[in-house]
């Protein structure tokens, strides 16, 4: 049996003699701030937060940087850089100390030990968005960006193609990067590279290519992800598989106080060490590199890899502190409070068990969440049937384990992200039979084949392992959390790279303790795994699973398995504080608005234009009318169905607007 280890209105109050007073706003909107001719909203970032988000690496190595800088898109006839912003749909960056060179928001440059420079993506480069409103850009951090990765690399590929197999093109490109005077065998030693990386870019972007199309705003992250690390890390082509599963950028605020993250709740999130985890993982699906091979003993018991640890974690720390954007009313028209008023009673009542409401200008250390199931099971209790019904599902599909009577459906939302993430089985090649973490602490050997999520958790876990033996004073972030200082006060410039630690000057002493006893460091399980890894790499004692603990595991694994099933087969609801600035929704982008959102389903846009950055301040939501929207969703393609979430279907209309009014305060 496999194993899992393991998500309108916008009207100006008309007062009138006989309306009753409006009640008053429960929170203080503060006005808007232009800088350099875009709007920021006050969510709690200063500049120097968001432009160091925005422009540190994480460890994402597309190419080499000279290279990038210098390459011309054939399509345009200009930088490819500036294609990013207007081919693509990434948002324009801003020069500054973190940016001398100009990149667009969420790129970044990363170096390796010996000084290699490289262009690659930062999670700000899909959770940063614009949104274009009566004629003002305000940018909002944390939400959905308009950029189309597929597009990207494709036409990244396209313009490396072009350099490397036109004389003229390639000659201009070589003076660019090695200069007019450069000798003729380093010319031929770039034209050779380019021509390797090209080949090998083509077959990373074919097997990439999805048969629904993602268009802007989405990307299938799971299939990119498994597919980084299965078919390219392990070199075995056979793994790859079509990324046909695409979903929305999650929005950022709240998802570091959240118990549980991605779509489906794959993850938990609940210690520093789950979500650098996580957060690792997210760096391998978008050009992190990692090395992986059975570690050759107990003192180098990791994987190498280009995952910038100390980054990440800096990263999630400064998120915690980011807030929702309020509704912009200097904008986009006051909120009606008669109608929000009214609203908030309708919240209550049908939104608010699976979709809390968090406070205002408070602090919070939560952001609860409710899965919604996307199956009923007959038998709950019984781990057989369960497992049965999964396994059916996984092998011929949702119709044909319903005919069977194993499952119904509940939710009726589009499935398929779900089941990829806990059905798809990989080759795990050369790892096979390793655990990360090491038997003796736990970790469970990779079968072959295995689960893809647990070839991804094992490689992460690996990386992490292997980011430490690098970067030992990323013990201690992870110890100080949010306490530690804000990094562009603490960290080396272009934040911790290879570079930097090899260099020394900001390194740790490898099993300086200290930060073990200071007074108010948390110490979870999962530090203690990893600090009991160290400790066995220096020769210290272990405490090793007992024979009776490791019998009680195995006993009840198969209704751990059913359990662990029957959650991961469901879809997150969370808050929606800052909802308005996030859509399109449903996981899957397949709703264009919050009205149609609470329409029944039948009811919704089969299809609809998207990849503005314009918003409908009325129906709130993507402005489908808007002359530069660059893609058509089409509901009907497999991945994009816009069923599920009916809860507003025996609501009158005039309910809502009434319920939307309500959810643009939130």
């Amino acid at each position: 049996m496999t194993r899992i280890h393991l998500a309108a209105a916008a009207l100006l109050l008309n007062a009138c003699a006989d309306q009753p007073p409006a009640p008053p706003r429960t929170t203080t909107l503060k006005p808007l701030t232009e800088i350099g001719g875009i709007w920021y909203l006050d969510q709690n970032w200063d500049q120097d937060a968001r432009q160091w988000y925005y422009n540190t690496t994480q460890g994402s190595q597309i190419m080499p940087y000279d290279w990038f800088m210098a390459l011309v898109d054939p399509a345009t006839g200009k930088p490819f850089v500036e294609s990013v912003t207007t081919r693509f749909g990434y948002l324009a960056g801003s020069p500054g100390k973190w940016n001398p060179d100009r990149l667009p928001v969420g790129f970044a440059q990363d170096k390796d030990a010996d000084g290699s420079a490289w262009i690659g993506m930062t999670c700000a480069a899909c959770h940063t968005g614009d949104v274009r409103i009566n004629g003002r850009t305000i940018r909002v951090d944390g939400a959905v960006t308009t950029g189309d990765l597929y597009a990207f690399i494709d036409g990244l590929s396209k313009a490396v193609h072009a350099t490397a197999t036109d004389e003229a093109r390639f000659a201009a490109f070589a003076e660019r990067v090695l200069g007019p005077n450069a000798p003729v065998g380093k010319r031929i030693s770039l034209a050779a590279k380019l021509k390797s990386f090209d080949k090998s870019f083509a077959a990373f972007v074919a097997a990439s290519t999805p048969d629904t199309p993602w268009g802007p705003m989405r990307t299938d992250a799971f299939g990119m992800i498994f597919n980084r690390v299965s078919a390219i890390d392990l070199n075995l082509p056979k793994n790859n598989r079509a990324p046909n599963a695409p979903v929305s950028y999650p929005y950022l605020w709240d998802a570091a106080h959240q118990p549980k993250v991605q779509w489906n709740g794959l993850l938990d999130n609940k210690t520093a060490f789950d979500a650098l985890g996580r957060n690792a993982g997210e760096v391998l699906g978008v050009f992190g590199k990692i090395t992986l091979k059975p570690p050759a003993d107990a003192a180098h018991y990791y994987y190498s890899s280009t995952v910038r640890g100390r980054n990440l974690v800096a990263m999630e720390n400064q998120l915690r502190a980011l807030r929702s954007p309020l509704w912009p009313e200097q904008v986009a028209g006051r909120i009606d409070p008669i109608k929000a008023a009214a609203g908030e009673e309708i919240y209550t009542r049908t939104c608010g068990s699976c979709h809390a409401v968090l406070p205002r200008e408070k602090g919070y250390d939560t952001a609860p969440i409710t899965m919604v199931p996307l199956f009923n099971w007959p038998k709950p209790k019984d781990p057989q049937a369960v497992l049965a019904a999964y396994m059916t599902m996984c092998a011929a599909g949702v119709d044909a384990a319903v005919a069977k009577g194993l499952v119904s459906v509940n939710y009726a939302a589009d499935p398929k992200m779900a089941l990829d993430a806990v059905c798809r089985k990989v080759d795990t090649g050369v790892i096979a039979g390793v655990a990360m973490p090491p038997k003796l602490l736990g970790g469970a050997p990779l079968d072959n084949p295995d689960l893809a999520a647990n070839l991804l958790s094992n490689a992460v876990i690996g990386a992490i392992f292997g980011d430490i033996a690098r970067e030992p004073g990323l013990i201690e972030d992870l110890l100080l959390g949010d306490k530690a200082p804000p990094p562009w006060k603490g960290a080396p410039e272009g934040g911790w790279t290879a570079a930097s630690a090899k260099s020394g000057k900001y390194a740790k002493p490898v099993f300086d303790t200290t930060p073990l006893v200071k007074k108010g460091a948390a110490m979870t399980d999962d530090h203690r795994k990893l600090l009991s890894v160290l400790a066995r790499q220096k020769g210290g004692e272990v405490q090793a699973v007992s024979p009776e603990a490791t019998a009680e595991a195995a006993a009840d694994t198969t209704a751990k398995l059913a359990e662990t099933v029957m959650s991961l087969l469901a879809y997150k609801a969370r808050p929606l504080d800052g909802v308005w600035a996030t859509a399109p929704y449903m996981h899957n982008g397949s709703v264009p608005n919050l009205y149609e959102m609470l329409l029944p389903p039948e009811k919704r846009s089969v299809s609809f234009r998207m990849g503005t950055t314009a918003i409908d301040p009325v129906k709130v939501g993507v402005d489908t009318a808007a002359q530069d929207n660059s893609f058509v969703f089409d509901t009907t393609k497999p991945g994009n169905r816009n069923t599920g979430h009916d809860f507003g279907k025996d609501l009158s209309d005039e309910q809502r607007w009434q319920l939307i009014e309500y959810v643009k305060s939130l």
